[in-house]
């Protein structure tokens, strides 16, 4: 007769723990591999958990996704919101600011967000909602902001506020691939913000 092993008991998590726990998981499977490996049996998995207990916490995928967006999302939108509010009279210095949060942040989230703001790899309809409600959030952080810098009309701040995002995150990768060192990925922004502030 052999002995079985006895199955170790997860730790009992009351329900916002729990939730806290399995948007953690989730957190973690999409910066180590993307947003497509994201489902409720992945999720399961990860946390050692039941599917039953995922469904509890997340009614579908929808829900899953959009709660997970936002743990990835909401760490560099306070820090953006607080390099502006530090600096409300200069927007060299406080798009400066936001720059060393978001190149602080971890690889795979940075990664997980790139995904999210320019729409690759994602391939779902439900992502693609987010996708445009992360782009509004990023747009009223800081279209008031060059707004009043600038003189510019809402149109025109918008577009330049997008360019100036998306040109970040260019030079991001480009030091996350290790095409150009950090210093010089900021030294390059930076002259760019000269020109374009």
């Amino acid at each position: 007769m052999t002995k079985s092993t006895p199955v170790e008991k997860r730790p009992y998590l009351g329900k916002d723990d729990r939730k806290k726990a399995l948007l953690n998981c989730a957190a973690e499977l999409v910066e180590e591999a993307g947003w497509g490996v994201l489902n409720m049996s992945a999720l399961a998995d990860r946390a050692g958990v039941s599917r039953q207990l995922v469904y509890q916490h997340f009614p579908n995928l929808e829900s899953l996704l959009g709660a997970t967006a936002w743990v990835v999302f909401t760490d560099t939108m306070e820090g953006t919101a607080q390099a502006i509010a530090s600096h409300p009279d200069d927007l060299k210095q406080a798009i400066r600011a936001a720059e060393l949060v978001s190149l602080d942040m971890p690889v795979g989230r940075g990664d997980a967000l790139w995904q999210l703001i320019a729409g690759s790899g994602l391939n779902s309809p439900e992502l693609e909602t987010i996708r445009l409600g992360i782009r509004d959030v990023i747009l009223k952080l800081w279209v008031p902001a060059v707004r009043k810098e600038k003189n510019l009309d809402k149109a025109a701040a918008t577009s330049l506020v997008w360019m100036v995002i998306l040109s970040f995150w260019g030079i991001r990768q480009l030091i996350r691939d290790g095409l150009v060192s950090r210093e010089q990925g900021i030294a390059q922004f930076d002259s760019l913000l000269d020109r374009l502030m």
